[in-house]
């Protein structure tokens, strides 16, 4: 059975980007994972050379291992940034300003790129929509130009390497607004460009017991972020630790085009647990919502 887990950034190995990935590589497979989510440096405007795309490239396929999807970066997701030391948004989709939308995009298409190198289908991309974007027909459009500009300036990369743009819903903004970027989105693009990466525990937060995204636009399902919390905070529980309804959730997917795996988007330092028993718990957790989507899916076609 095919299960995803996300790689993470561990800086707590000397040499965390090559000996330590290899050791977290190592553990995920040996757990039963078959594949895995890119996502160091995902909310960062890192570089990665052409050297760097080979060497990860090489160390997941020697660790037996497929890549599900790569985690890209809009340029100014401060939560993985050092803001200790900089507040880094020279980079950024949403910006009106065109050197600075075109680094954005540059930057993107350096995520297509490993993405390709790791026969990754997509990239999951944060669109920072809020409620105010809506209030009137100028912020609407002070917002969505430069993200347009953004996305078709990237569209011939992407299309070109097969890798499609799955963006993430948030909690920046309402259920209703992230609805309504989706929306556009999903209007103005074609679905071999752009999808949908469903985060289950981000829109509990936004909808509690609502699955009202999948509903809409489980057509353009293209990749997952799976965790748990209990509705108020972004916990990134291992699913059945929170209170979503899982049954629910399955249901949802096994009911859209999506191809499974899952991806677990649920870091181990939520958990005092040694690696190789946490990893042995997310993986038999994966199993049973895979199970689920399956048994949903085949009593459908009964």
């Amino acid at each position: 059975m095919d299960t995803c887990m996300t790689v993470w950034h561990w800086a707590n190995h000397d040499r965390w980007y090559d000996e330590g990935l290899k050791l977290s590589l190592g553990l995920i497979r040996d757990a039963g994972f078959t594949h895995i989510n890119w996502n160091p440096d995902a909310g960062s405007s890192y570089w990665y050379a052409a050297s760097e795309i080979d060497f990860i490239s090489g160390t997941i396929r020697d660790a037996g291992l497929k890549t599900k999807t790569v985690h890209a970066s809009n340029g100014v997701n401060r939560v993985a940034e050092h803001p200790w030391l900089a507040r880094e948004d020279r980079k950024d989709i949403h910006s009106p300003h065109a050197w600075q939308r075109q680094a954005a995009v540059e930057l993107l298409e350096n995520r297509v790129q490993l993405a390709a190198a790791l026969n990754a289908p997509d990239i999951v991309l944060h669109v920072d929509v809020r409620d105010d974007v809506f209030s009137d027909a100028t912020s609407e459009q002070a917002f969505f130009e430069p993200v347009f500009a953004t996305l078709d300036a990237l569209q011939p990369t992407c299309l070109e390497n097969g890798v499609k743009v799955a963006v993430e819903n948030l909690f920046c903004g309402s259920a209703g607004s992230f609805l309504e970027l989706f929306d556009r989105l999903f209007t103005r693009y074609s679905p071999d460009f752009v999808g949908l990466c469903y985060d289950s525990g981000h829109w509990e937060m936004l909808e509690p017991g609502g699955l009202s995204v999948l509903e809409r636009f489980g057509e353009r399902l293209i990749t997952t972020h799976i965790h748990d919390n209990f509705g108020a905070t972004d916990d990134h529980l291992l699913p059945f630790d929170g209170r979503i309804d899982w049954q629910s959730v399955t249901d949802a997917i096994a009911a859209t085009p999506y191809e499974t795996p899952l991806n677990f988007e649920t870091p181990k330092d939520r958990y005092g647990l040694p690696d190789s028993a946490y990893y042995a718990r997310a993986h038999q957790i994966a199993c049973r919502l895979e199970s689920m989507i399956a048994d949903a899916r085949g009593a459908g076609s009964a």
